[in-house]
């Protein structure tokens, strides 16, 4: 017989039901609604984009903007509407139509609109359902960037910098403080997207065994191995707009953990443009041009740029270059139900780091290293979208191809400093070593080429109630990354770092990382009222494939919920203005998948020396090791998790914008290295009874005595370990441009609060011998990394003035840093349980291990180490002119940064610490030419 589910008749019943009422709604709306097309112009009949319409009804409000080509778009139902036309919070129209049909409205200002209002040349802050800063392709020229990281001043709380391009930049958003590598979770969890196509560093392996020399930071400071993107590597001149993501974002983006950075390229036409940049670091060149056939609805636009840095003009031997190729496709085909629009997207950056070694230091002159980059993207976007109304809206379908091709090549000149010998064995056992010459020269190359694949489909679903707006976004993401590179090429014979304790392997060899995600999200929008509800509900499925079954992440889903809502207040008028609030509340989680080098680290080759007989006569000397192999590989590893909280207030009044948002976000499993233990048992060979000078063979193992030795040592593995919290208010108020002097203020700022630590037990050693041999025993202890509280108060006071009849635009820039504060929090040294030498784990009674060598354990603080440091208020002038000649043809900016400094002296520890002229001011130019 077969048993049914009872639950089943019923559940279909309900799905059944929602589909009939929703599919009810759809039909009703399409067959009632019309669409309304408005046309907003200014008294010279200038399209006037970023007009904002108002739609008044017996029932409710709608409200809608302009696009670029001042037309904005909306679904009525038949019946009258008054209408009411703003721009720059002037009321610019106000009257009433009839909706019959579908038909277009064209409008005109009775007065014309200030359009100095547009000139802006700074972040601004978005309305939308998340915390947002938009910076324009003008806010970027009059910044004038060399890399995109130069960008990060015009974030809330952000300061200007000198570039430094000689090693990798790291994004970091609401964060502050100097962690270690140990917290790279936050930037390789910040997402860029270019046009929508994603860049990750998932397969990135790229890395040197030079660990031996610790001088060599030129080499590691380059290396950008689980820290997500460089942002040297993106040039900034074939950027249109950016906005930065810093709050909870919608379900349909995931993989991350900090924020999101969309960048949209140029694209369609544009004249001949070329930009020249000198200044003290760096020498930048570009070009761009852009073509349109309006006949076949086709666009492209290509771009090139060229920059040449140092970190020091007065130093040849170092140098970082950076070249830029960029071509854009946009076509558009219209169908009687729908239009699609395909872009593709073709980019090429060859990013090239190098340092040759200093003839006075190094007499060898045969150190050098280079670290070469290079890096192609075929991206292709394509949308269709339907004409009418109807429940089904649109699809997007992003597909994203990204190769790599990077390399590390470095000569470096070995001088032993004893009778070293190298172990040569790649499988587990006892065998003879090497004795190497006493000097060599090392050539070391490694080849890496991560392929990056994306997917990506999302559908838009609306219905349109009388009173609701309802729209679904849902689809799926699928990426792989696989890195088909050599990896380590030398020979074993002249390793780079003689005390190395790893083997060549190919990446080849590695597994591919993998993930899928399904993703829903609703977004409803309801008029009560003058005032309007918007909420976001939204669900993320993310799961890892392709992993081995011993995984604790293999074929689990991890869940990201994320809920926006925002109040809109109703407008009213203020000093013959209009003006607005809203409130916006957030919550969200997101996740990141540990990369490849997280899930598959090298093999840790522990090589015992059993046997060391070195003789003056090279025959007779012999080298034996006891090889034992360990896998570092943690399959307990699971994707960090940030949870974020962020409220916002936004208010304008006309021009006057202000928006102040507060934020908390923890993330209590990022991954970080942490020491495990491990047991080896070896033999200990005794020469003494050898007779060096009747000796005429190496030593026989089989004759010699030995002793058994049992000793545990500690290796790094990948665990979810780092706590990263944070906390913090942003804000940003930009004034309207005050009449008569043209000129804008502009306020932003952040106090951002950082508690970094350590949320597992770790084990650890002391670097100690007793009877000459090495201490027995470790310790596991609870926080014995101590954790930092980090705060900073920054603000930036802007004044922009522009001068139309001059086409000139200058800024001052005061920026503050209040106070900044470290402190570290207590520790107390004391493990929970120790490991003795046969791998047996005990609790630890610090009373009872009173005088003997398990005191040894005690670890003792220094309580000066915990006294909070704070330096008190520093405060640069930066100065910034763009000047336009013959309508704009020719543009020329010039910059000053740190024109003027103050730095507040500050004691420490009796010490007066007085830091006047310790920063150079730092100056440049550019010149632009639109042709």
């Amino acid at each position: 017989m077969v048993h049914h589910d009872s639950r089943f008749p019923l559940r279909l019943r309900f799905f059944s039901f929602l589909i009939f009422i929703t599919t009810i709604t759809a039909v009703k709306s399409q067959n009632l609604e019309f669409t309304i097309t408005f046309e907003i112009k200014d008294k010279n009949q200038t399209s006037l984009k970023d007009s904002e319409i108002k739609i008044f009804s017996e029932e409710n409000t709608h409200t809608s903007s302009t696009n670029e080509k001042g037309i904005a778009e909306t679904h009525l139902l038949p019946g009258k509407y008054k209408i009411e036309a703003w721009k720059n919070g002037i009321l610019g129209y106000s009257g009433t139509i009839s909706v019959t049909k579908s038909e277009t409205f064209a409008f005109s200002f009775a007065e014309k609109i200030n359009t100095i209002e547009e000139v802006v040349i700074t972040a601004k802050e978005g309305k939308g359902l998340t915390s947002s800063s938009m910076i324009s392709q003008r806010a970027m020229q009059h910044l004038q960037p060399s890399s995109f990281s130069d960008l990060l001043e015009l974030l809330p709380g952000g300061r200007s910098g000198d570039p430094v391009l000689n090693q990798v930049n790291k994004i970091s958003l609401r964060e502050t403080g100097r962690p270690s590598s140990d917290y790279n979770t936050s930037s390789m969890g910040t997402t860029f997207l270019v046009d929508g196509a994603p860049l990750n560093s998932n397969a990135n392996l790229q890395y040197s065994y030079d660990f031996l020399d610790k001088t060599n930071n030129g080499l590691k400071r380059r290396l950008n191995i689980n820290s997500g993107v460089d942002m040297r590597t993106i040039s900034t001149d074939q950027i249109e707009s950016v906005e930065v993501l810093r709050g909870i974002p919608s379900a349909v983006y995931g993989n991350l953990t900090s924020g999101i950075v969309k960048i949209t390229n140029k694209s369609g036409y544009t004249k001949w443009k070329a930009r020249f940049k000198a200044d003290g670091y760096s020498k930048l060149f570009a070009v761009s041009k852009g073509f349109e056939n309006k006949e076949k609805d086709l666009k492209i636009n290509t771009g090139l740029d060229y920059l040449n840095a140092k970190s020091d003009p007065r130093d040849r031997l170092e140098s970082y270059k950076r070249i830029t190729a960029h071509i854009a496709v946009i076509k558009e085909k219209k169908w009687d139900h729908g239009t699609g629009k395909w872009q593709s997207n073709l980019s090429y950056t060859g990013s090239l780091d190098g340092s040759k070694s200093d003839p006075d230091v190094d007499l060898s002159e045969l150190n050098s290293y280079e670290v070469n980059n290079h890096f192609l993207s075929l991206s292709n976007l394509f949308t269709y979208t339907k004409n009418e109304p109807s429940f089904y809206r649109s699809t997007e379908i992003q597909a994203t191809a990204n190769q790599r091709f990077d390399r590390i090549k470095q000569t470096k000149f070995i001088q032993l400093e004893n009778a070293m010998a190298f172990p040569l064995s790649a499988t587990e056992g006892e065998y003879d070593g090497y004795y190497p010459e006493p000097r060599y020269i090392s050539n070391y190359t490694v080849d890496g080429k991560p392929l990056d694949l994306f997917v990506k489909m999302i559908n838009n679903f609306q219905v349109d109630s009388k009173s609701v707006h309802h729209e679904f976004n849902a689809g799926f993401d699928w990426q792989m990354s696989k890195n088909w590179g050599k990896g380590q090429l030398f020979d074993i014979y002249r390793p780079i770092d003689p005390k190395a304790t790893f083997r060549p392997r190919p990446y080849r060899d590695i597994p591919a990382y993998m993930t899928s995600a399904l993703f829903l999200e609703s977004v409803s929008s309801l008029p009560a009222g003058n005032h309007k509800l918007t909420l976001a509900l939204g669900l993320r499925g993310n799961t890892m494939m392709n992993l081995p079954s011993h995984f604790k992440m293999n074929g689990k889903w991890y869940t990201d919920p994320r809920a926006n809502f925002q109040w809109e207040l109703p407008s009213f008028d203020w000093m013959n203005k209009k003006a607005t609030l809203a409130l916006t509340l957030g919550y969200g989680k997101q996740s990141l998948f540990p990369d490849l080098n997280l899930l598959y680290p090298e093999l840790i080759y522990k090589d015992i020396q059993q046997l060391n007989y070195f003789h003056n006569n090279p025959n007779y000397r012999r080298i034996n090791y006891k090889t034992l192999i360990y896998n570092p590989q943690n399959p307990e590893i699971e994707p960090a998790v940030n949870e974020k909280f962020e409220a916002r207030v936004d208010f304008s009044l006309g021009s006057h914008q202000l928006s102040v948002t507060v934020f908390k976000e923890n993330m209590r499993n990022a991954f970080r290295s942490m020491n495990e233990y491990a047991l080896y048992q070896y033999k200990k060979y005794d020469t003494s009874g050898l007779n060096h000078d009747a000796i005429t063979s190496p030593p026989d193992l089989n004759t010699l005595p030995y002793q058994t030795v049992n000793e545990n040592f500690l290796y790094a593995t990948q665990r979810n370990g780092s706590k990263v919290d944070k906390e913090g208010v942003e804000f940003q108020y930009s004034s309207n441009r005050i009449p008569g002097i043209n000129t804008r203020f502009t306020l932003n700022g952040a106090w951002f609060r950082t508690k970094y630590g350590n949320s597992l037990p770790v084990y650890r050693g002391r670097d100690l011998l007793i009877n000459g041999k090495p201490y027995p025993y470790l310790g596991l202890y609870e926080g014995m990394e101590p954790n930092s509280l980090n705060e900073v108060l920054n603000t930036n006071l802007m004044m922009d003035t522009y001068i139309p009849r001059l086409d000139l635009v200058f800024s001052s820039s005061f920026q503050f840093s209040w106070y900044s504060m470290r402190k570290l929090e207590p520790m107390s040294g004391i493990p929970s349980h120790y490991v003795d030498q046969d791998g047996h784990i005990f609790p630890f009674n610090p009373e009872t291990a009173k005088g003997t060598i398990l005191e040894s354990l005690i670890i003792a603080q220094n309580e000066d180490l915990y006294n909070a440091s704070r330096r008190p208020m520093e405060m640069n002038l930066n100065l910034k002119v763009t000047k336009s000649f013959r309508n704009k043809a020719v543009v020329v900016s010039m910059f000053a940064n740190r024109l003027f400094s103050y730095y507040t002296p500050y004691n420490i520890n009796g010490f007066t610490i007085n830091r006047k002229g310790a920063y150079d001011p730092y100056f440049g130019m550019e010149i632009n030419f639109n042709l």
